[in-house]
C-alpha cells in the first residue's frame, strides 16, 4: 500500500489577542501572540511571542493608558495604572501598534452592566463509573435578569480541589516508613470560557439553578469555590458561541471544516485584515463558596472508587499546579 501525502494547508501568521478590561480594580492582562503551532507540552514557542509591541486602551476616546509588557512572561501586556478601572457605560478601544509598525485597533466595546449573583449552591453527582469519572459537585448559580432586552452572560468557574498522592490520609503506610508531607495538597480546576447565555428567552424572569461547572471530586474534604458573572455585548456572545461550536465539534467525517474565529480587532488601514481571538469589555459580579464535603462518608468513597485517584509518588510529581493548604482568605 502506498503512502498517502495529504496537503498541508499554509497560513500566514495572524496576531491573536485574548484579554478584557473589567469594572474589577486593575492590573488587566492582555496576552498577545502571532498563530502557529504550539504544543501544550512544551514551552511557548520563541517566534510566536510578540516583543516590543506599543499597546494602549483607551477610554470613550478621552483617555488612554497605556500597558507595559511582562518582562518573565512576555506574551503578556499589563493595564497596571490603578486610576484606570472600568466603568459600566463606557466603551474601550484596544490598539496594539507591531514592532513592523503596522497598528490594529479592536472596534470600541462597551463596558455593559451586569446583574449581581444572588445565589450559588452545589449538588453532589455520583459518577456512573464510566470512563473513569469522578464524583463531582454540580455549581449551580442564581440571578435574576433585568427587565430590559439584550442582556448577554458568561460564566467563569474555578475550584480549588483536595487531592491525594501515594495514600489517604487516614490509611498511612505501615510504621516505620517515612511519613510524606507533600501527599495531600488543593488543585485548581477551571470551567470552559464559553458558558454563555442570551436572555431572549427568559428576558426579566430568574435564571434559577443555572449549572455553570461540575467540580470534581477526587478526595474527600472541603471545596472551595469561586463563580464570576460577566456582561457581554452581543458581539462578545456571538464569538464565544462561535467558539463553543468549533471546540464541541464531533470530529465525524461530516463535520465542516473549522474557520478562524475572528473578533473585533483589525488593522487600521485595511479593516478587512482581521486578528483571531477578542478583546472585551465586562462588568463582574462574584461570590465564593465552601463545600464543605463532610456528608462524604470516607471509607465507601474510597471502596467504590478503588482509590483510582490516588496516583504514586508526591504532589510535586503529579500536578503542575497545586499548594499545600487551602486557599487563604476564604
Amino acid at each position: 500500500m502506498s503512502e498517502v501525502q495529504l496537503p498541508i494547508r499554509q497560513v500566514a501568521a495572524r496576531l491573536v489577542v485574548d484579554g478584557l478590561i473589567t469594572d474589577e480594580a486593575p492590573p488587566y492582562p492582555i496576552k498577545l501572540t502571532l498563530s502557529g503551532a504550539y504544543s501544550s507540552g512544551g514551552g511557548f514557542p520563541e517566534e510566536l511571542i510578540i516583543n516590543g509591541a506599543v499597546v494602549t486602551i483607551t477610554d470613550n476616546g478621552d483617555r488612554t493608558v497605556q500597558l507595559e509588557q511582562d518582562p518573565l512572561l512576555p506574551s503578556y501586556y499589563w493595564v497596571r495604572d490603578t486610576t484606570f478601572r472600568g466603568q459600566a457605560g463606557h466603551r474601550y478601544t484596544l490598539k496594539v501598534v507591531m514592532p513592523n509598525g503596522t497598528v490594529y485597533v479592536s472596534s470600541p466595546e462597551l463596558l455593559a452592566p451586569v446583574a449581581p449573583l444572588d445565589r450559588i449552591s452545589a449538588e453532589y453527582q455520583r459518577s456512573d463509573g464510566s470512563f473513569g469519572q469522578p464524583d463531582s459537585y454540580r455549581i449551580l448559580i442564581d440571578t435574576h435578569d433585568p427587565a430590559t432586552l439584550g442582556d448577554y452572560y458568561r460564566w467563569s468557574t474555578f475550584s480549588y480541589v483536595p487531592r491525594w498522592t501515594s495514600f489517604d490520609p487516614q490509611h498511612p503506610p505501615s510504621s516505620g516508613t517515612d511519613v510524606c508531607n507533600t501527599c495531600s495538597c488543593w488543585v485548581p480546576y477551571y470551567s470552559q470560557l464559553t458558558n454563555v447565555l442570551s436572555d431572549a428567552l427568559i428576558n426579566g424572569n430568574t435564571i434559577s439553578h443555572r449549572q455553570v461547572f461540575n467540580s470534581p471530586v477526587y478526595a474527600t474534604g472541603k471545596q472551595y469555590v469561586e463563580v464570576r458573572q460577566y456582561s457581554l455585548t452581543r458581539s462578545a456572545y456571538q464569538y464565544w458561541t462561535h467558539f463553543e461550536e468549533q471546540r464541541s465539534r464531533t470530529g465525524s467525517l461530516f463535520d465542516p471544516q473549522p474557520a478562524s474565529i475572528e473578533g473585533n480587532v483589525h488593522q487600521q488601514a485595511d479593516t478587512t485584515v482581521l486578528a483571531l481571538g477578542y478583546f472585551g469589555a465586562s462588568s463582574v459580579s462574584k461570590q465564593r463558596l465552601v463545600v464543605r464535603g463532610d456528608t462524604i462518608q470516607y471509607d465507601k468513597f474510597l471502596n467504590r472508587l478503588n482509590k483510582s485517584f490516588i496516583p504514586p509518588g508526591h504532589c510535586p510529581d503529579n500536578f503542575s499546579i497545586f499548594q499545600l493548604g487551602p486557599p487563604v482568605g476564604w
